[in-house]
Formats: structure tokens, sequence, C-alpha cells
């Protein structure tokens, strides 16, 4: 909201800055037909002495510009009036209550792209870069370690690995798998009837 009261405050000065000049242009051509009718006698022709701009045209013309500013100026006071006057409360819970709802958000967005789900701040993420000279002095693989830690959400494994090789300040006890007792034992037996298959698979070999 404040974002595009800004935004709409920036539009209303340029436009305010057009009509001010619109209205120097129409001030210069009423003064330039006025001097022009006055140099201008009986015998000359009837289409100079003429006017369109000056005498009774000018407010005619002045007249929806000087509304329209009008109208910009008190959109200006307004805007001076919210600026000192402080919110109200409710407005300030509302404020409160999507800020802690923004970062629920982002938390869980998170959650799950780091459990591997495409989304698509992921795919933002995935075409993520770095200025073209920033890439000019890297290496290859200076320039692959850095966009894997920019464009990956993960900090375990070989990402956390080259993020702690890069600084981004990985914590080691972040790479702990978190699991139970008897799921590892269950994983540990997977893992060595698996090595025991490829083993009798080469050995047939």
């Amino acid at each position: 909201m404040i974002h595009k009261r800004r935004v709409a405050r920036a539009r209303r000065i340029e436009f305010q800055r057009t009509l001010l000049s619109h209205l120097e242009d129409l001030q210069a051509e009423a003064k330039f037909e006025s001097s022009l009718a006055a140099a201008v006698t009986k015998s000359d022709d009837r289409r100079l002495r003429e006017r369109c701009f000056s005498g009774p045209h000018l407010n005619a013309w002045r007249a929806p510009l000087a509304s329209r500013l009008a109208q910009i100026q008190a959109a200006f006071e307004r805007d001076a009036l919210r600026a000192v006057r402080p919110p109200p409360p409710e407005l300030l819970r509302q404020l409160r209550a999507a800020r802690r709802e923004k970062v629920e958000n982002k938390t869980r967005e998170r959650a799950r792209q780091a459990s591997g789900e495409v989304l698509e701040a992921t795919r933002r993420r995935a075409r993520l870069g770095f200025p073209a000279h920033v890439l000019a002095r890297w290496t290859p693989e200076v320039r692959r370690a850095n966009l894997l830690a920019r464009r990956s959400v993960g900090e375990v494994g070989y990402v956390g690995q080259v993020k702690r090789a890069l600084g981004y300040g990985v914590s080691l006890e972040e790479e702990n798998d978190q699991v139970d007792e008897t799921t590892r034992e269950r994983l540990d037996r997977l893992a060595e009837e698996m090595r025991r298959s490829n083993q009798s698979r080469r050995d047939r070999e």
C-alpha cells in the first residue's frame, strides 16, 4: 500500500509538471497572439485579427488545466495530512499479523523446497545469476560453486559443503539426519542388503 502510494505520488508530480508546462505554453501563445493582433491594421487580413487563445478564449483554455491542478494539489494535501496523522490501532494489528504470516509462509516455502518440491520460487532461484563482469573474473570451478550456492536452498550434503567453503555460515549441526535409532538400523540393513546384492551381481559377471 505504501509503495503504491509513493508510485502514485511520483506520477502526480510528473503530471503536475506537464500541466504547468502546458499552462506556460498557453500563456506564451496567448501573448504572441495578442501582440500579433495589435500589430495588424484594419486593412490587413481579418484572419490575423481573429483570436483563438488570447482574449475571451484564454480562460476557456485554462479552466480544465487549472481544475486538474487543483485536484492534484488537494491530493498532495491529503498526503501531508496522512503523514502527520498516527496510524489507527486496527491497521497496526493488521500489519503485524501480515508480517508474521509472511514469515510463516516463507518458512513453509523454504521447507517445501528443501524437501525437493519444485515451486515458482524454486524456478526463480534457479534463474538467479551474477553480473557478467563478476563472472568474467571467476574460473569455471569458482563460477560453478557460486552459482550452485546461490541457486540452491539446501544446506546439507554437497551443497552445504560448498556453502561453508564460500563462507555462507552453514552450521555443521544441520547435517545431522535426525532419525531415530530404529529407522537408522532399518536403513543400515537395507544398505547392507543392497551392497550384498550388487556384490553378488558383480561376482556372477
